[in-house]
């Protein structure tokens, strides 16, 4: 076992987190003397000497973890391998420059996708809101279509609502995003977007600091946001309240020195209370058009030598490329819709499918930004309009 293995046996051994994995590093100089040192252990008392040898409290068995770590070094690797995926650490070459520079740097990065996506010179951090207005979600995907425009890749959470949308924005633009998860590859990101994970896989890179099979929990998403915005070199806030996550991922950009962008709201309204805090608050510069976005960020147009949107690329998504994001029941629902505007009795004719199973597939096409209500209507949104059908006439 070379040091490169140890320390992905080590980082990826259940209950090591960052700080317990830098602490084992600091006492034993290298993750393999580290496990050596933890397999030497008496069984019977190895947690309560590691623990005093670290000074600070373990989760039980976990000298028990490490051995078995130790002895199939090779498990996490295979498992990301079976997926089709990578992983990165510090000792490589590929890992990202700007995660080298951020506090408690991910010992190891999964991937899916193009790991060298991550390390492209415009990465730009677009976050937000889960429940966005219809504004909201409007600008953030035009965003990042603009974005895309001048050749910079997008990276967002994943999350439902301004990250689907920016996401899929990009996409649809032809360019490649790049989605920052909280939990394990083996099922990356929220149900809804599971499908989208997998396109931004093939367009992309789906990328988290947890092994495969670990669960995602209200404390790894807010961790994830310091890569989201250690990735990038500038973050653009579309839409936050004041308790939104998306401000994490801005107080991290801040803290990493990196450009700020926020869309400036109305007063007193609470949809947007995050977005004027730190505008109120913060250096950061307020986002006041989408021309003035690429100039504040430095994001030329492409040209020779920058990285331009690769022509080879398609340029946009047809109807039956953005469907493939949907579960089945939403790709039904969305392409009767995507023909225009329908009563939910119409898409039930369209669709043969019951009123009940109609309106659940509605509910999350308009939590999406697919569908949206004007009356007893039901119009198309967001991927839906402008989309070429290349199904044959």
């Amino acid at each position: 076992m070379n040091e490169r293995e140890a320390w992905i046996a080590l980082a990826s051994t259940p209950g090591v987190g960052d700080l317990t994995f830098s602490r084992l590093l600091a006492v034993h100089g290298s993750a393999s003397a580290a496990l050596d040192s933890v397999a030497g252990l008496p069984a019977g008392r190895a947690d309560r000497l590691l623990a005093g040898r670290l000074e600070r409290r373990l989760r039980p068995g976990l000298a028990r973890a490490l051995r078995a770590s130790a002895a199939n070094p090779g498990r996490v690797p295979r498992h990301m391998a079976a997926l089709g995926g990578w992983l990165l650490t510090p000792l490589d070459p590929g890992y990202p420059p700007g995660l080298h520079a951020i506090e408690e740097p991910p010992p190891v990065l999964y991937g899916l996708g193009s790991s060298g996506d991550l390390l492209g010179e415009r990465l730009v951090a677009v976050v937000g809101t889960r429940r966005p207005t219809a504004a909201g979600r409007d600008l953030a995907t035009r965003i990042g279509t603009r974005l895309a425009e001048v050749g910079a890749t997008v990276v967002s959470g994943l999350a439902v609502g301004i990250d689907g949308a920016v996401h899929l924005a990009a996409l649809e633009a032809g360019a490649h995003t790049i989605a920052v998860v909280g939990g394990g590859l083996d099922e990356p990101g929220p149900a809804p977007h599971r499908r989208l994970a997998r396109h931004i896989a093939k367009r992309g890179a789906v990328v988290s600091e947890h092994a495969p099979g670990v669960q995602p929990t209200r404390g790894t998403f807010p961790r994830r946001n310091r890569i989201i915005s250690g990735l990038a070199g500038a973050t653009v806030v579309v839409e936050a309240p004041a308790r939104s996550g998306a401000l994490i991922t801005a107080r991290h950009a801040l803290e990493q020195g990196r450009q700020l962008l926020v869309a400036p709201g109305r007063p007193l309204d609470p949809r947007v209370a995050g977005n004027l805090a730190l505008l109120r608050e913060s250096p950061a510069r307020p986002l006041v058009g989408l021309d003035e976005m690429i100039v504040d960020l430095r994001l030329d147009p492409p040209g020779e030598g920058s990285h331009p949107v690769d022509s080879a690329r398609p340029a946009g998504l047809s109807l039956d490329g953005a469907l493939e994001s949907l579960e089945p029941t939403q790709r039904l629902v969305a392409r009767a819709l995507a023909a225009g505007p329908q009563t939910v009795d119409g898409l039930c004719r369209a669709t043969g499918l019951d009123a009940g199973v109609v309106a659940a597939g509605l509910t999350m096409l308009q939590l999406r930004g697919w569908a949206r209500v004007l009356g007893a209507t039901e119009l198309p949104a967001g991927p839906l309009l402008g989309l070429h059908d290349d199904r044959p006439a």
